[in-house]
């Protein structure tokens, strides 16, 4: 590929688009084979599949996936080629893209470290493609899953990271995971790099999804996974019929991603720095507690002080937080009344992991949510903003009990960041965990089969039909 697209004389496109980030891009989508893949980065796509449906069959009972079920009978068949997983239900593939991405992210259980939560975005609009166009091939999923997750984190990236992206309020699960879903739709639909191209403009030229949902804990940060799977899947086949996207969707100096969602933190270099080198899957991590990620290095320390001293919230006189500005902003919230205000206030889950010495499901719904010793104990937690500690900072928490001792701790890294991971073996316990919410335990076994048979022969298919409930 040279970067440069031949138009057809007299066609409605212009003639010499020449190269871009998005083009270069695309034609690393359009080229990705699996055996130039490294077989780490293989064994770790497999890994986050498995997280990512068990996470998605946890949620399918929340209130965010009943409601978007009843929702989408107003704006979709309920018959159609594509399931909802882990129910009867069948739709068309783009519904599906978006009810599933919904419900992967209902109980903030999937992965983290790409676009924000890439596998709630790509991992819906692979499957849904393969059930509507009738794709067995393993192999095609597991390139479409890694050239989704590459694309998604490397748009964050050229944005200038989390912090600056997500700083000007937008929430980068959506504005960047759309990029990521077009692209995996792309490879799933086996378009070559000049409509791989396309779609990523369209997706581009209408991605959103703003961090509103935080001043009440709305449930409008669950349909940003969806909303970013569905447009990726649809401008994939709006592609593939021929209808043109922007080919400068990312650099264009009028109405481009960079100058339109960014500021001058940007870098446009790491759009494509490293590209089919350096993987960005591996960037993604897995989350061990049902919360928002930036909970997670809190409740590691929490939980073994209340472990090694034998804690309990009678023995709490208060807890101190010591964090960054960035950290109180996004996940200071004192008083959460709902569980996704819970999943996202560390005062909560502090005080909750403190109270029960957990952080699973049950800790963030309403039985803990509204729990009169877990609030009791969260109106003696504070957080102290540190101006010497940078956006990327952990919180250094302090704990001062009743008699006068002080126990102070602090995690630079989070269990589950790939820079200090979950096992195989613990992400697989996860999965069976949380599957078997919604599946019945022959379902729950085949499923974890089939992913880790990924891509042999009749894997897809098993993996398929195990979503999937009898009507």
């Amino acid at each position: 590929m040279t970067g440069e697209f031949a138009i057809e004389e007299g066609g409605s496109t212009p003639r010499d688009i020449g190269s871009s980030p998005s083009v270069a891009l695309a034609e690393f989508v359009a080229d990705l084979k699996l055996a130039q893949v490294p077989e780490d980065v293989v064994a770790y796509a497999r890994v986050l599949i498995l997280d990512l449906l068990g996470a998605a069959l946890a949620g399918v009972e929340t209130v965010e996936a009943q409601t978007m079920l009843s929702a989408a009978k107003g704006f979709a068949p309920d018959a159609g080629p594509c399931s909802i997983w882990g129910t009867p239900h069948t739709t068309t593939a783009a519904a599906a893209a978006l009810v599933n991405g919904v419900v992967a992210h209902a109980q903030e259980l999937d992965d983290f470290g790409g676009a924000d939560h890439s596998g709630a975005v790509v991992v819906p609009a692979v499957l849904a493609i393969a059930e509507s166009e009738g794709i067995a091939d393993g192999e095609r999923v597991l390139e479409a899953v890694i050239a989704g997750y590459d694309i998604a984190l490397r748009v964050l990236e050229g944005a200038g990271g989390y912090r600056a992206h997500n700083g000007l309020g937008w929430h980068s699960t959506g504005t960047c995971g759309s990029f990521g879903a077009a692209a995996a739709a792309a490879r799933m639909l086996g378009l070559d790099a000049e409509k791989t191209a396309w779609a990523l403009g369209i997706a581009g030229s209408f991605t959103g999804g703003v961090w509103a949902f935080l001043a009440d804990g709305t449930m409008s940060k669950r349909y940003h996974t969806g909303r970013a799977a569905e447009i990726g899947l649809t401008a994939a086949y709006m592609a593939r019929a021929g209808f043109t996207g922007p080919t400068r969707v990312l650099d264009a100096a009028y109405g481009g991603y960079l100058v339109t969602y960014c500021d001058d933190r940007a870098q446009p270099a790491a759009f494509t720095e490293g590209l089919g080198r350096a993987y960005r899957i591996m960037k993604s991590g897995i989350k061990p507690y049902a919360a928002c990620r930036g909970l997670h290095a809190a409740l590691d320390v929490v939980l073994r002080l209340k472990e090694e001293h034998g804690l309990s919230a009678e023995d709490i006189d208060h807890v101190d937080l010591r964090c960054s500005a960035a950290n109180k902003l996004s996940i200071g919230d004192p008083d959460p009344r709902t569980r996704l205000a819970a999943q996202m206030s560390l005062p909560y889950g502090v005080a909750v992991a403190l109270v029960t010495g957990r952080a699973s499901l049950e800790e963030f719904e309403d039985r803990w949510v509204n729990d009169p010793a877990v609030r009791g104990l969260m109106g003696r937690v504070t957080m102290t903003v540190e101006p010497e500690q940078d956006e990327y900072s952990e919180p250094i928490l302090e704990i001062v009990t009743t008699g006068g001792m002080r126990l102070e701790g602090h995690e630079p890294i989070g269990l589950g960041d790939p820079r200090n991971p979950l096992t195989s073996e613990q992400v697989a316990a996860k999965y069976r965990r949380l599957a078997a919410r919604a599946l019945p335990e022959q379902a729950v076994t085949t499923l974890e089969a089939a992913v880790f048979d990924l891509p042999a022969p009749d894997s897809l298919m098993r993996l398929l039909a195990a979503l999937r409930l009898p009507g």
